[in-house]
């Protein structure tokens, strides 16, 4: 049996489903989302408020990921790199971050990263001083917890195929379903569940 426990969560807070109640402040969406998902994707140049983001973790004693994107674009200028951090530097022992890549950043850029929890999803393996994991293809290096992202159609059987591939990591991994809403984020924890993840 594989020891994969997975910290299930989406790429952002605009679920389009009867997710969150009507009469919701949208400063609340954050607060009540964490309540039932144990991890969240947002770009790093999210639109969210991401200090009251921060101020939630900060005050929380609940386990929840939160994982903060990067385009390769924006990993790669070493300016705009600069630029993004700067915002969130005072933070990242709160957050991961996270960017699908399919080549190696450089020295510089891995310089600039010094400090923060990474976790890089490539389509190629490279040469890296990060801890590194396999699954459907993809290479995950990183610091803290894999993050793994994937697409989720909603399909049952091929999200349990998913999720039995990405489990070989066998560890504590943080499983980011892209632009999923709430009904197939509760159908991949139930399904994690019953495999024993």
């Amino acid at each position: 049996m594989s020891e994969t426990e997975f910290l299930i969560g989406r790429h952002g807070l605009d679920l389009v489903d009867d997710f969150y109640p009507d009469d919701l402040p949208s400063e609340w969406r954050f607060d009540y989302y964490s309540t039932l998902f144990k991890a969240l994707s947002l770009p790093i140049d999210s639109e969210e408020d991401l200090e009251l983001i921060f101020e939630e973790l900060a005050d929380s004693d609940e386990e929840f990921e939160l994982v903060l994107t990067i385009q390769p674009q924006q990993l790669f200028d070493a300016k705009t790199l600069r630029n993004l951090l700067s915002s969130v530097e005072p933070y990242q022992a709160l957050f991961t971050l996270s960017v699908e890549l399919d080549q190696a950043p450089s020295a510089k850029v891995m310089d600039l990263l010094a400090g923060y929890q990474l976790s890089f999803q490539s389509t190629v393996k490279y040469e890296s001083k990060l801890k590194s994991a396999e699954a459907m293809s993809q290479y995950l290096y990183y610091t803290h917890l894999p993050v793994f992202h994937l697409q989720g159609d909603g399909d049952d059987k091929r999200m349990r195929a998913s999720v039995e591939k990405v489990a070989k990591i066998n560890m504590r991994t943080v499983l980011i379903c892209n632009q999923a809403e709430s009904d197939t984020l509760h159908k991949l924890r139930t399904i994690s569940e019953i495999l024993g993840h």
